[in-house]
């Protein structure tokens, strides 16, 4: 599983019939392999619930202190967060003009995946209402405004960037 998190100002996603949307937080594209398990779930959802990305509360203003030691989980800081579904963070090319995606799960399993991972998050943190989301394997339109830009890269299978 691969998750691509981005701390943001805000951030919006519309599909389906349904828009979402978050204030100050993490927009979470999550990118479902063929093997993974719910052990890659609850990987996935400890990295975003405690990877430190928003600076100590003194340093939330806009000047050049706010650039300083980051110390606080989107938990700590009150933060929302939104995931999106994205099955081509697994594409992979065949040649120099063409993209395939067999490493992606199947859509019909993946949904399933994607929702229960949307359950795990919403129970790891304290307000579960804070976690959002669009609907499953739709067309969607997506507004974000980062924040830094701050942009991480998670691989539940190299779960320490090796």
């Amino acid at each position: 599983m691969r998750a691509v998190i981005q701390r943001v100002a805000q951030a919006s996603v519309s599909g389906g019939g349904k828009t979402a949307s978050i204030g100050r937080g993490l927009c979470v594209f999550i990118g479902i392999a063929q093997e993974d398990s719910e052990e890659d779930i609850n990987l996935i959802c400890r990295r975003i619930t405690e990877l430190k990305l928003f600076p100590e509360e003194t340093q939330v203003s806009e000047t050049k202190e706010s650039r300083g030691r980051w110390a606080r989980s989107v938990v700590d800081a009150n933060g929302e967060i939104l995931l999106i579904s994205q099955f081509t963070l697994h594409g992979v090319f065949k040649s120099n003009k063409s993209v395939s995606f067999h490493r992606s799960m199947a859509p019909d399993q993946a949904k399933i995946f994607f929702e229960k991972l949307h359950a795990t998050l919403q129970n790891s943190v304290p307000h579960p209402e804070a976690v959002k989301c669009c609907v499953f394997g739709s067309y969607m339109n997506v507004s974000v405004v980062n924040d830094g830009p701050v942009t991480i890269l998670v691989d539940s299978k190299q779960p320490k960037g090796s």
